[in-house]
């Protein structure tokens, strides 16, 4: 049976501590999936919140493709979270749309340690693998809030678009 792994993430914006998961999966499986899961709602509004410039998931997924063009191995999909209400359900909603979202036979899932029991429930037909968040300690939230301190750890793929809209938008000195 193939092993296809699945990494879903807001990836706002994508760092490298997202790729050591997405390396880490493509190095133990034979095909590989990133997932951009987005409430684009939500996400403006963090964006806000922390005065960081908004791409789309679309945008962030091309983040991705850019940075691993030529890896015949891994594909890219996109979940809309908006089309769930947020209800007791959401969990066993969100995984059929996970299923119908995304286009590959996906029976791993790579996700923190934390997400283990809502995986095993809702996701009984792909194997759980524990990722650890803190082994590259950066965290989106850090980037979002302090661009300026953590630009080293985004995707190289994604600091021109990032520091065009900054410098665009004022948001101040880069």
């Amino acid at each position: 049976m193939k092993k296809i792994g699945a990494f879903v993430g807001k990836f706002l914006p994508p760092h490298i501590g997202h790729k050591s998961i997405v390396d880490k999966m493509l190095s133990e499986c034979d095909e590989a999936v990133v997932v951009v899961s987005d409430n684009p709602e939500k996400s403006k509004q963090l964006c806000n919140i922390d005065n960081f410039p908004y791409f789309d998931s679309n945008h962030r997924l091309n983040w991705f493709k850019e940075f691993y063009k030529g890896n015949k191995k891994l594909h890219f999909a996109v979940i809309d979270e908006s089309k769930i209400d947020k209800t007791a359900n959401f969990m066993e909603e969100y995984s059929k749309l996970f299923f119908k979202s995304v286009p590959y036979k996906v029976n791993i899932k790579y996700a923190d340690e934390s997400y283990r029991e809502l995986n095993e429930k809702y996701f009984p037909t792909c194997t759980f693998v524990p990722i650890d968040r803190d082994i590259i300690n950066i965290h989106g939230t850090d980037i979002r809030k302090d661009y300026k301190k953590n630009k080293q750890f985004v995707l190289s793929s994604a600091k021109e678009d990032i520091e065009k809209e900054i410098k665009g938008e004022n948001y101040g000195k880069i």
